[in-house]
Parts: C-alpha cells; sequence; structure tokens
C-alpha cells in the first residue's frame, strides 16, 4: 500500500507487498520496506490502549489483547532481524546504514520483543478460569497459542517463500518468554476475566480473515 501511496504499481501478497519500483529513490523504498512494521505497531498500541483504558474487564477483551500482542510482535519482530533479513535490513540497507547499525537494531529489537512477550505471557494468563492450576493455566494460554498458532499460519498462509518460513518457526521462538510470564505470573487468587463461548459473530470474523489471506495469497494487483 506504501508503494502505491508514492505512486508506485504494487502486488500485495498476505505477508510482503512487490512493488513495481525500479525507479524509486532509496528514501522511498526504505519507506516502502518499513511501512508494513509500522502500521503494525500502530494497530497493536491503539489496541493495547483500549484493551488497558476501556476493555480489559470486559469478555471482547481478550480480543484487543490478541491484536495488541500480534500488531506489536510484528514490529518488534523485523526490528530484532535487522541484522539477518526483513523488512528493516532491506530499509537500513537502502538507507546505507552500516552493519554495527544493523547489529545493535537486532538487539535492542531482541531485548524489547522477549520482555514484550513475557508480560504478554502474564497478561494471558489472567485470562484463564480461576479453577485451572498454574500448569493448565500455562498450557492453555501460552503453549498452545505458540504451537498450534504457529502451525496454523505456515498452513493458512502457504504458498510462502523459504524466508518467510524460516523466519515465522524462528520468530516464534519468543513465545518462549510468553510461557515463562504466564507461570512467573500465576496466581490463583487474581480477580477472573470475564469470559464467553464463542459466538456465530466470532465465526463470521474468523471466516472473513481467512478469506481475505487466502485472496492475498494469490496476490491483489494494486494499479494506478
Amino acid at each position: 500500500m506504501a508503494g502505491y501511496l508514492l505512486g508506485f504499481n504494487s502486488t500485495l501478497f498476505q505477508m510482503w507487498v512487490d512493488p513495481d519500483a525500479a525507479s524509486a529513490t532509496p528514501t522511498q523504498l526504505a519507506l516502502i520496506a518499513v511501512a508494513g512494521p509500522i502500521f503494525s505497531f500502530a494497530v497493536g498500541a491503539t489496541s493495547w490502549l483500549l484493551y488497558k483504558k476501556i476493555y480489559r474487564w470486559r469478555s471482547s477483551g481478550l480480543f484487543l489483547l490478541m491484536m495488541a500482542l500480534v500488531g506489536i510482535y510484528s514490529f518488534l519482530g523485523p526490528v530484532a532481524g535487522a541484522g539477518f533479513g526483513g523488512d528493516f535490513n532491506t530499509a537500513f540497507k537502502f538507507l546505507g546504514m552500516s552493519r554495527i547499525i544493523l547489529d545493535v537494531a537486532s538487539a535492542v529489537g531482541t531485548v524489547l520483543l522477549a520482555l514484550f512477550m513475557f508480560f504478554m505471557g502474564i497478561e494471558l494468563s489472567s485470562w484463564a478460569p480461576s479453577s485451572f492450576g498454574r500448569v493448565t493455566n500455562v498450557i492453555c494460554t501460552t503453549v498452545a497459542p505458540w504451537l498450534v498458532g504457529a502451525l496454523l499460519v505456515l498452513l493458512v498462509y502457504s504458498p510462502l517463500p523459504r524466508f518467510f518460513i524460516g523466519a515465522t518457526i524462528f520468530g516464534s521462538v519468543f513465545w518462549v518468554f510468553a510461557v515463562i510470564g504466564a507461570a512467573f505470573g500465576f496466581s490463583k487468587t487474581r480477580t477472573a476475566h470475564p469470559t464467553s463461548p464463542l459466538t456465530w459473530i466470532d465465526m463470521l470474523v474468523t471466516l472473513g480473515a481467512l478469506i481475505m489471506v487466502r485472496i492475498l495469497a494469490l496476490g491483489i494487483r494494486l494499479a494506478h
């Protein structure tokens, strides 16, 4: 979308964009590269603020919490990978950044992502029923989303280039810190969050998201 707004025809896929940007300047190419992670951060930060300020003690709060997790994770992940590949690596190279800057960005991103997932684990653990013990709580709130979620991403988003498959698998390792956070933050005396069973609206949203991802897997051409 950023490439299109900058005047270049683009093909939008499920995890990346392929702009016709042969005539673009290095700065424009860098902007195209980082637009996705920055947009994800904006969505995640907005969802987190809504969750904390309004919806934390409502049944809809879990959806906003997961939106916050995915959005901020989708920003910090590329930052952590800046020294190896991905959006920020591409942007920094277009801008002529030195190797030391890429390595420092990776180090900072890795630390921030680990801390973020640790605190997300604590928050997620508070959504399990109060009747759950520590082990059941940790498995249901972090281990299951980690393992099942990574598998579903690879299946639903397929076909993916080899780089994205490796990045998805490697990046999911940061869920270890969420597991640690859930185990650390467990408390049987916590105040239980209100939860509700799945509704037809939940199913429609899930179906809509699945259809959109499958359409994007084929590529959507954005032309002027």
